[in-house]
């Protein structure tokens, strides 16, 4: 087989001959491009974690810059249900229920969900904006939305819940498209070493929001005025503003610049990202032949192909990290914390106070999984994360069975560890895995649809969850920890067969094995070359390169 020269890039135009059956041309393909991308992926995998940041710390840098986006997702969550913790906000937007003010739970549910609603138009909508006019260009966007959102917000009048609710729904958009964007930029300026830590680092930016949501609160939740809560809605204009500033030096991703046929340009951001001490030609071929392998049916793309052929199995995953993760009972545990707390009889201020420990240990917990992940892989920690979730959960049930202090702290306490089980395994993994399994073709439109799938799966856990706590309604309290514990175990088992390892894999490598129908729980221990090998062995008849 005669294998392409590094210095001559692959097209589509002179690669393709669309007279060939679609097999031959698959074969030849993988032929014709195996010499750059071999070579691409042995320099890829010739790094270590340590080396990559050394090497293309200005991408590493630029990333978690980007990534400021899923703060505001994880403080926007989180002052959903903080808010309910504050007496003042129940006074202004509820009213009295056995002497106490309560936020009625049809509110809590319209409160805690309207920002998803949001985030499922934005999950549907960026994969054509993020393809029009770029990664920066939609995190812009996204910047101008929510400073309007918060806007609204923040001078709503009390007892204008609609009016309210309207500002959480434009801003719940805006958030769609933060974590959207970062989790594909992340993806396409990394390289492979520090690609786990920065699509990771997506949560880690949630889990600090979260964090920064309760300490806010903590400190300003005991006052008797309506700078109680309107405060920490103000608290979310100084992000968009950030970034805003730093947005014009960003470099775009280089995957979307070749894809609009700016390739020049994205010499120069390959350039500046590895600080001038990477092979440039080498990655910008990488791009190319890989966009090329994939482009080889055809050059335009839509929603309806994140559903055909392989690329089926790719959106199933990337979507089901999400649904895994409402399953074990996320919303439960964390987004109402503070709330649980108060409800199983803490007073407000050690209800604060919990909330905020519950954050903290979460962001540590993330911060180890950044280093875990590439030592230990993806599928391993999601699975074990997942059980160890539900486990945590069923103790939480069992514990708010005794209606004692200790039986209440001893809920607290699995609340706090359930946090650090969950941020060191399925947190952060869920963000990695959904941005690794989308083909580069489709990865805007693939982490849209996860990111629909997520707003949608909270939007109904936010609903649900009022219903089944509040002591006005079915009063389930800590006894919703079985409902999560056995949902949990259900999903272990689906993580087990569907899950794939995509540590260590490249972009092309990752299109083989899925395009080879290698089964998910398989990757980990396939070899990649003998994939190639079979595969051209079916067009030369002898099996050999």
């Amino acid at each position: 087989m005669t294998d392409t020269p590094l210095s001559t890039p692959i097209t589509t135009e002179s690669t393709f001959d669309n007279e060939k059956p679609p097999e031959q041309i698959t074969r030849t393909t993988y032929g014709h491009a195996t010499t750059t991308l071999k070579a691409a992926a042995a320099t890829e995998h010739g790094f270590t974690p340590l080396q990559a940041i050394r090497t293309y710390w200005r991408a590493f840098g630029w990333c978690m810059f980007i990534c400021i986006g899923g703060l505001l997702w994880g403080y926007d969550s989180q002052i959903s249900g903080g808010t309910l913790s504050v007496p003042y906000f129940r006074r202004d937007f509820g009213g009295v229920y056995n002497g106490q003010f309560v936020l009625p739970a049809r509110w809590q549910s319209a409160l805690n969900s309207v920002s998803s609603i949001g985030g499922m138009f934005a999950g549907l909508s960026i994969g054509w904006v993020a393809d029009l006019i770029g990664r920066r260009g939609s995190v812009g966007c996204a910047c101008l939305i929510s400073i309007s959102a918060v806007f609204i917000q923040f001078f709503t009048p009390s007892h204008v819940n609609g009016m309210l609710l309207a500002g959480k729904l434009i801003n719940g958009f805006a958030l769609g498209m933060f974590v959207s964007t970062a989790s594909s930029y992340c993806s396409e300026i990394s390289p492979l070493a520090l690609r786990g830590i920065t699509t990771g680092s997506v949560n880690l930016w949630i889990v600090i929001g979260q964090f920064l949501s309760n300490c806010v609160i903590e400190g300003t939740g005991k006052r008797t005025d309506s700078y109680a809560y309107r405060i920490p809605f103000a608290v979310q204009w100084l992000f968009p503003l950030i970034l805003l500033i730093g947005l014009p030096f960003a470099p775009e991703s280089p995957w979307y610049l070749v894809r609009r046929g700016r390739v020049d340009a994205a010499r120069r951001v390959i350039d500046r990202l590895g600080g001038g001490n990477v092979d440039v030609e080498l990655m910008v071929n990488q791009i190319q032949e890989t966009i090329a392998l994939e482009d080889r049916d055809k050059a335009s793309t839509t929603y309806l192909d994140c559903f055909r052929g392989t690329n089926r199995q790719r959106t199933i995953i990337a979507s089901m990290v999400f649904v895994l993760q409402q399953l074990s009972g996320v919303i439960f545990a964390l987004g109402f914390s503070s709330y649980f707390f108060q409800l199983a009889g803490f007073s407000d201020s050690n209800s604060f106070r919990l909330g905020v420990g519950v954050t903290a240990i979460g962001v540590v917990g993330n911060l180890v999984a950044l280093f875990t992940v590439n030592q230990f892989g993806r599928r391993g920690l999601f699975f074990w994360g997942m059980i160890a979730c539900s486990v945590v959960n069923l103790l939480v049930a069992f514990s708010s069975l005794a209606p004692t202090s200790s039986g209440r702290w001893a809920s607290a306490s699995f609340t706090i560890i359930y946090n650090f089980c969950y941020q060191i395994g399925i947190g952060p993994l869920g963000y990695i895995i959904f941005a690794e399994v989308s083909s580069a073709k489709l990865r805007s439109k693939t982490v849209g649809i996860g990111i629909c799938v997520n707003s949608l799966c909270g939007m109904l856990a936010n609903i649900i969850i009022p219903y089944l706590v509040n002591p006005d309604e079915a009063n389930l309290r800590g006894k919703v920890g079985f409902i999560f514990g056995a949902a949990g175990l259900l999903g272990a088992i689906w993580t087990w067969f569907y899950i794939p390892e995509t540590k260590s894999f490249t972009v092309d490598e990752l299109d083989i094995l899925f395009e080879a129908k290698v089964p998910p729980r398989r990757f980990g221990s396939t070899n990649v070359a003998d994939v190639v090998v079979r595969r051209d062995g079916e067009g030369n008849g002898n099996g050999s390169e």
